[in-house]
């Protein structure tokens, strides 16, 4: 519920804080958790689970102690090595082969699932090799049950986390999908979608309804277009539990993490804009580094959150750092003219530097600043033009608060004690709007 109604509040415009860096460190990172989750199960190592910030870096830990100790299974990893090398060459290298002479896609995931499963039969592999199968699976589904309403108060507060986590992750995923085959998602679509899943999905003992990264891979390697490919998967899972479900369970589960593993190479892919980011925007470099390391080094959602965050401080420094350049140099007879253009938005917190370096382009163009003669204390009286003007253009200006306003009128003040005229021309109409409620501001109107 809470996902529909933070629809019909449009709640959706809050996830345009999330750049495409953000969204691809975040996502980056969260493919290192997956790819984490899967490396016991090639190695056929059992480990504790681990949760909270830094998990990641207690299961390597727990990985290292089970390799010196010589507890992985090595029939396990040699098996886990042959899958991932064969589904590596046949998706990477012999399916675009094959595209040009047909477009009928190979289910190669399937093929190693069904041979997986029977060479587990054969042999009996965890029998004799200890080799972790899938072993009983449940079939038919349980009784539906009203949700108990008197527990609401108590989880509302991680109900309200986990709706947005789930959102932001769906969203974050789709966007990179939506961008990779150049297509529009409905923000607002998913969070009515998700919500009356969830509200559906109550009634039964199943986890909140969210992507799932691995799988969502899968499906688009798998060459799927549309979510109509839902439709069949949610057939072939009905299937499965109520009559093809006795017959995986031979399937060794490193079969199941090799599929993973090899779906996530799109993914780490974006690793490689790592140094073309350092390149092109410092700033992009920056918030898609510290995205991913935070998803990484602490986990998903606090990554998430510090992503976001780092992106909203940049964000407020590159306006801050902004400066106004020379736009024209006119001089005529009696008459020299400067156009300084900003592109930028001018609020409190960029003033002082705007205000800066509007003087220093002043005193450079006019030689309005005064210099001491040489061996005297009394300042050069500068060359006197008969007129000098300042024109501000603010055609880049998209807002601008109050402390700007009164920075605008301010430096009109300065420059006219230097007698230079100060004007400002092209506003766009919200701006041009806001100036002229502030009082005294006409007469900076070119």
């Amino acid at each position: 519920m809470i996902q529909i109604i933070m629809g019909l509040i449009k709640a959706n415009y809050l996830i345009s804080y999330l750049s495409d860096q953000i969204i691809l460190g975040f996502t980056t990172g969260a493919a290192v958790h997956v790819l984490t989750a899967q490396l016991n199960k090639i190695l056929g190592v059992a480990l504790p689970r681990h949760t909270g910030m830094g998990k990641l870096f207690f299961i390597y830990r727990d990985l290292l102690n089970s390799i010196l100790d010589d507890k992985v299974n090595k029939v396990t990893l040699a098996a886990s090595i042959a899958a991932i090398v064969i589904l590596y060459i046949a998706k990477y290298h012999l399916t675009p082969a094959l595209c040009a002479k047909t477009r009928i896609p190979i289910p190669y995931d399937l093929f190693l699932i069904v041979v997986g499963t029977a060479v587990s039969s054969y042999f009996a592999i965890n029998s004799n090799y200890h080799v972790k199968i899938v072993g009983h699976t449940p079939t038919g589904f349980p009784s539906p049950a009203l949700p108990d309403v008197s527990i609401f108060g108590k989880i509302v507060g991680d109900a309200l986390a986990i709706a947005i986590v789930s959102v932001v992750v769906t969203v974050s995923m789709g966007k990179v999908i939506a961008k990779k085959h150049d297509y529009v998602i409905d923000v607002r679509q998913e969070f009515f979608a998700l919500g009356i899943v969830a509200s559906f999905c109550s009634m039964f003992p199943c986890w909140p309804a969210s992507t799932a990264l691995a799988r969502t891979l899968i499906n688009d390697n798998a060459g799927t277009k549309t979510q109509i490919s839902a439709i069949f998967a949610a057939m072939v899972l009905t299937l499965v539990l109520f009559f093809i479900g006795p017959l995986l369970e031979n399937l060794p589960t490193c079969f199941l993490s090799c599929i993973v593993i090899v779906a996530l190479r799109g993914m780490f892919l974006h690793l490689t804009n790592f140094w073309t980011l350092w390149r092109i925007s410092k700033y992009d470099w920056a918030i898609f580094s510290i995205t991913f390391l935070s998803t990484v080094c602490l986990d998903v959602v606090p990554g998430l959150f510090i992503g976001a965050v780092a992106a909203l401080l940049f964000s407020v420094l590159r306006i801050q750092r902004s400066s106004p350049t020379l736009l024209e140099d006119e001089e005529e007879s009696g008459q020299k003219t400067c156009v300084v253009f900003y592109a930028s938005s001018l609020f409190y917190f960029s003033c002082e530097r705007f205000e800066k370096k509007i003087q220093k382009i002043v005193d450079r163009k006019f030689g309005t600043e005064s210099k001491p003669a040489e061996g005297e204390d009394i300042p050069m009286i500068p060359e006197k033009i008969q007129e000098k003007t300042v024109i501000f253009d603010m055609k880049g200006v998209s807002n601008i608060d109050l402390s700007g306003a009164n920075t605008l009128l301010k430096i009109g003040q300065e420059l006219n004690s230097k007698n230079v005229t100060f004007k400002v021309r092209n506003p766009n109409d919200s701006v041009s709007s806001f100036l002229h409620g502030v009082p005294n501001t006409d007469h900076l109107f070119e």
